[in-house]
């Protein structure tokens, strides 16, 4: 396997300030990438463009919330404009949410969707502003950051969560059906537990009570209980899927749901 997968190429990833999405801008610039590193918290995706700066990639840091069309259209042409055309997108942000853990009744409107607004909409807004492009050049690969919860559901983030990742996965498939003929190819990856700030979120020394403290920190150690690997991910891992779907050497794949999850789910 080529240790230069990506060279000549421009990679967007998007929730590149910390976790899974700075570990992909890393590995995706390892490997020849120029990068377009987005995120909503500006001095976050900041820290993540001096990592890449180090490796002495081009990249740019650009302020953006995924959920406003706007923002990221602009943040689209500012690439185009600055790093050349995009030849992988990777759509990394998301949010979870333990709002609705206690019952649907306890989930408020405006927080449902808000979790859809950023782990549903952000991708469509990007594949939206990005696969005309792709297909008009006949090459281009999508990797959307779903979810185990997307294929079951999560003991930890949510109703609102596991339904956005659900939804993420049937936009994926949909679009590899219409851009696969195009060339371009789109896939997703289904991430189980991984050591990233979002986890570590949701973690007991967060909790609002002591009852939700002992809650949250039974859930977490069902993972070494249940998963066949006895631990979390690390956000590297779930990088190196990503680049692997992105690249040439996943160039029949199309369409698929990457289960990454260290055999928490199996199908």
């Amino acid at each position: 396997m080529s240790t230069q997968r990506f060279s000549d190429q421009v990679a967007l990833v998007t929730g590149a300030g910390s976790g899974i999405g700075r570990a992909t801008c890393v590995r995706l610039a390892t490997e020849g990438a120029s990068i377009a590193a987005l995120d909503v918290r500006g001095d976050a995706v900041g820290e993540t463009i001096k990592e890449l700066a180090a490796l002495g990639v081009r990249a740019i840091a650009l302020e953006c919330d995924v959920a406003s069309p706007e923002a990221v259209s602009d943040a689209v042409s500012r690439t185009e404009n600055e790093l050349g055309t995009i030849d992988v997108l990777a759509n990394v942000a998301g949010i979870g949410d333990t709002a609705g853990l206690g019952g649907i009744e306890t989930l408020a409107d405006d927080r449902w969707q808000r979790v859809f607004d950023v782990n549903l909409s952000g991708p469509f807004y990007l594949c939206k502003a990005v696969l005309p492009g792709m297909a008009v050049r006949g090459r281009g690969a999508v990797v959307n950051v779903s979810s185990l919860a997307g294929r079951s559901k999560s003991a930890n983030g949510g109703l609102a969560y596991s339904s956005s990742k659900a939804g993420l996965l049937g936009l994926t498939r949909h679009l590899a059906f219409d851009y696969g003929p195009k060339g371009v190819r789109v896939n997703a990856i289904c991430p189980g537990g991984v050591d990233t700030p979002m986890i570590r979120a949701a973690g007991a020394a967060n909790a609002s009570s002591q009852a939700e403290a002992d809650a949250r920190r039974k859930r977490v150690e069902a993972y070494g209980y249940f998963m066949p690997i006895k631990r979390l991910s690390s956000a590297d891992e779930q990088a190196a899927a990503i680049a692997f779907l992105a690249s040439e050497d996943a160039s029949y794949i199309n369409g698929v749901a990457l289960d990454v999850n260290g055999g928490l789910y199996m199908a």
